[in-house]
């Protein structure tokens, strides 16, 4: 009996003490005092929107049981922004200048090159032309995953070769924008804005002096005032522009990728880069502060894997930085001009930029300025037909007899 009570005693003791540090467990992972397996596994990513091909996310989470967690952004300055908030992210696809404003403000990981996987020396060297316009630093906090230019994306049908041709010869393809037979689109950012006026003036990408950009603002806003239907556009690009004979507009300034795939589906569509010079961008992979490296190291590899990367190339129809990569079946081969140059981050002169830019947003063109003229001369002409009945009103009532007058 005494053995019965001790046994039944202790299976007591054993599960009631079992229960206890459950409890305890639990309630430490609810305060996130023990770290969770989930949040472990769990990479977050950082990327522009159609960035990567779809299925590449779903293969490397089945090979790897890693989740990953893609959040979108739209422009530079805004992940910039994002990042130095100190919100979380493991891995980020950024172009150049922005990772060079973080890598200043000390908010990258540096790269570790013995992390990275090697299998083929030829396949992984950067295009040396690209190489000397970049940064000094910049392979030091990235890894370089497409590049591109800011190119003019025109309608065959409304442009001729025969233009293009002498557009090319005469160093004038961003000043041919202000032709005012021609429907236009510009980029809706402050760099690549900008830049058509930097060029379009003789000016410099790099490195900007006051005087040139302000020559820049200055032709674009002269550009703004003859074109009242200039638009201002980004992700409306493909929709505006894929359907044939339904494109709306002549010409447009784009990024080579996205001008690629726009001549593959419409071949009324083709595109050139303009001789004067013009913007070269590399988007590459970097790892901001706090970065789960682990992690960001497996998703970088698993990127860089050679049939992994082509499908990628194929899906976004942007180049490769790399030699073993640069000539590709689909993809127009770009080359690096003398006249074409890479943004130099500088804080001033990018303050500046953003200045210069929401002065040319903000100022109204000749639509504008007649739209605003109609509104006035309507509330003038409202505010004259309301007095006027109240003052008609007023002057019926002062000729009523007093007594009705006293009545009312």
């Amino acid at each position: 009996m005494k053995k019965t009570i001790k046994t039944v005693a202790t299976t007591l003791l054993f599960i009631l003490t079992t229960t206890f540090v459950i409890l305890i467990i639990l309630n430490l992972k609810n305060k996130n005092i023990l770290p969770q397996h989930q949040e472990e596994q769990t990479l977050t990513l950082f990327n522009w929107g159609e960035y990567l091909e779809p299925s590449i996310i779903e293969k490397f989470e089945k090979e790897t049981h890693i989740k990953v967690k893609q959040v979108l952004f739209s422009s530079n300055e805004l992940a910039v922004t994002k990042i130095k908030s100190k919100n979380q992210y493991d891995l980020a696809i950024l172009s150049e200048y922005a990772i060079d404003q973080l890598r200043q403000s000390k908010m990258l990981e540096t790269i570790d090159d013995g992390e990275l996987i090697k299998d083929d020396k030829h396949y992984y060297e950067l295009n040396k032309d690209l190489q000397d316009k970049l940064p000094s630093e910049f392979n030091n906090y990235a890894v370089p995953y497409f590049w591109g230019k800011v190119v003019i994306l025109y309608n065959k049908n409304k442009i001729t070769q025969d233009k293009i041709n002498e557009l090319k010869d005469q160093n004038k393809g961003f000043k041919y924008l202000k032709d005012t037979n021609l429907k236009v689109a510009l980029c809706n950012n402050a760099r690549d804005g900008l830049m058509v006026g930097l060029k379009a003036t003789e000016g410099k990408i790099a490195n900007p002096s006051p005087y040139e950009l302000n020559e820049a603002k200055k032709w674009l806003l002269e550009l703004k005032q003859q074109k009242p239907n200039l638009a201002f556009i980004n992700d409306q690009l493909m929709d505006r522009m894929k359907n044939k004979n339904n494109e709306y507009y002549d010409i447009v300034i784009a990024y080579s990728g996205d001008a690629n795939f726009l001549k593959e589906q419409n071949n009324n569509l083709d595109y050139f880069s303009p001789t004067e010079g013009t913007n070269v961008w590399v988007d590459a992979l970097v790892m901001p502060k706090g970065s789960k490296k682990t992690l960001a190291y497996k998703f970088i590899n698993f990127l860089r894997q050679k049939e992994n990367y082509k499908n990628n190339l194929a899906f976004t129809k942007y180049n490769s930085p790399y030699v073993g990569l640069e000539t590709f079946p689909g993809i127009r081969q770009i080359e690096i001009k003398v006249n074409d140059e890479v943004y130099k981050y500088d804080q001033t002169t990018q303050k500046t930029i953003n200045t210069y830019w929401n002065d040319i947003i903000a100022f109204p063109s000749q639509k504008d300025y007649w739209l605003f003229i109609l509104s006035f001369f309507i509330f003038l002409a409202i505010f004259i037909i309301y007095f006027h009945h109240k003052f008609k009103n007023k002057l019926r009532l002062d000729q009523l007899p007093q007594k009705i007058k006293t009545l009312i």
